[in-house]
């Protein structure tokens, strides 16, 4: 597939297996949203299920091309596959 370069770094979910990679992940968060450590912070959590990320480009209302996640920068190019899915 050619390479489908995305308009926006396509981000991924992070893995916690413990309370300690919880508290991890909080102070990194923290960190980037400068925060000290009482600051109030409400979370939303859920099971992270593994599948698939595309990112559709739509133009005018119409779908233009679409492409895989990859590394979040680059993905590749799957704008044929995906015309034929009728609900995209």
């Amino acid at each position: 597939f050619a390479p489908f370069p995305h308009r926006q770094q396509m981000l991924s979910l992070d893995n916690a297996f413990s309370p300690e990679d919880l508290r991890a992940w909080e102070e990194r968060a923290r960190r980037a949203l400068g925060m000290g450590p009482d600051g109030g912070i409400e979370y939303v959590c859920e099971l992270k299920i593994d599948g698939l990320s595309i990112s559709l480009v739509y133009e005018g209302g119409r779908f233009v091309a679409g492409g895989t996640r990859g590394n979040g920068a680059v993905g590749e190019d799957i704008t044929l596959n995906l015309r034929t899915l009728p609900a995209i």
